[in-house]
């Protein structure tokens, strides 16, 4: 409403805000507001000191970002969850506040490769084959923190996330899972002993390419903490894309159902082709990880790697022949992806690291979406 005794530049800034009214959508609008307004000096007061739950400045906390980490924590069966600008963002921030610089991390040998360049440029850090038990104590000692992630980018290790966990508590460390390429649905890390969970939230949790976000999920201390921190590092989430992950979680259920049964179809379809040299996927029984799979997960994921004959000559002439499977990045969209791991997502890493991670030069990594899996196989045998 207009004022009579307001002059045109007071109602430019202030008129024509809705009233307060008993029914709410459905859908809570997005919160771009940067403030808060304050019925009471006192409530200010309040707000600001933290004795009362409340939105101040959208630094420290926005209500879309509660919204989606209220939806997250509710996925991993956690206490809380806090959202980042990038699942980047996230892991730097769970890294220092679980490992310090100097306190020690054991990481494993196979992981996405931007994780992998950050934890190389400390001096404190170990990399193990996982599957190797007795190296992940040993290496253990006087570390502070286990980092694994739930199925491996892009080879699809399963970890075995119950005996990593044992291994590292009875060391005195923490585990910190990388769930992304899992997804709550797919599994809940915490319940299997792990100390806190990151996820790239770009990925199945918002499932349509649209959002770059990141989010932990843990105990309610770990939580504040991590939250305490970004207040000061200012890697906070927008507004805009917390809303755009948190429409898209309403749909994961039913993506990752629909992406892991094309994901296996695809497989299959790979495994039996001469064409092709090698099929990484849990869901296989040739996977050495697949009882493992059957054990921890609830499907096995809407990403496997494949080598076709002919090593990355064969692999780049697939990928210019594809007309539906898009050449692009990323993963956990609803659209199915085509990228060549070496040359993207680990560019980071030497000939030798890449040797270790068991990436080789003509392996492809698939993205599989929500399309029909009958036209995703036609659109791979013709460019096969």
């Amino acid at each position: 409403m207009t004022d009579p005794h307001h002059h045109p530049a007071t109602d430019a800034v202030r008129a024509g805000r809705p009233p307060d009214i008993e029914d709410a959508p459905v859908i809570a609008p997005v919160q771009r507001s940067v403030i808060f307004e304050f019925e009471t000096a006192q409530r200010f007061g309040e707000v600001m000191e933290d004795a009362s739950l409340g939105y101040l400045y959208s630094r420290i906390r926005n209500p879309s970002g509660d919204e989606l980490a209220g939806a997250v924590a509710a996925l991993e069966g956690a206490e809380g969850a806090h959202c980042s600008a990038s699942g980047m963002a996230a892991i730097n921030g769970a890294l220092r506040l679980l490992a310090p610089l100097g306190a020690g991390i054991v990481a494993g040998t196979r992981l996405y490769g931007q994780t992998h360049a950050v934890l190389r440029s400390r001096d404190d850090v170990t990399f193990v084959d996982l599957d190797d038990e007795a190296a992940v104590a040993r290496a253990l000692g006087g570390a502070s923190l286990l980092y694994a992630e739930t199925i491996s980018n892009p080879r699809c290790d399963v970890a075995d996330l119950p005996a990593l966990a044992g291994i590292a508590h009875t060391a005195g460390a923490r585990l910190l899972v990388d769930n992304t390429m899992a997804s709550p649905v797919g599994c809940r890390p915490l319940a299997l002993g792990a100390d806190l969970v990151v996820h790239s939230a770009t990925k199945y949790l918002n499932g349509h390419s649209d959002a770059v976000a990141g989010v932990a999920a843990g105990p309610a201390d770990l939580v504040a903490r991590l939250a305490a921190d970004e207040v000061d590092t200012g890697a906070m989430l927008s507004p805009d894309s917390a809303w755009l992950v948190r429409r898209g979680l309403r749909t994961l259920p039913l993506r990752w159902e629909r992406e892991c049964d094309n994901a296996l179809a695809i497989a299959r379809f790979l495994e039996a082709d001469s064409r092709v040299a090698g099929v990484f996927y849990p869901g296989l029984a040739s996977h050495p990880h697949h009882e493992r799979a059957g054990r921890l997960l609830n499907g096995a994921g809407g990403v496997l790697a494949f080598t076709v004959t002919g090593g990355r000559a064969g692999g780049e002439r697939l990928m210019d022949r594809v007309a539906l499977c898009l050449r692009a990045t990323s993963l956990g969209g609803i659209e199915t992806t085509l990228s060549h791991p070496a040359s993207t997502s680990h560019r980071q890493l030497s000939d030798g690291e890449l040797e270790d991670a068991g990436i080789d030069q003509g392996m492809l990594r698939l993205s599989v979406g929500c399309e029909d899996v009958r036209d995703l196989i036609a659109d791979i045998d013709q460019a096969l």
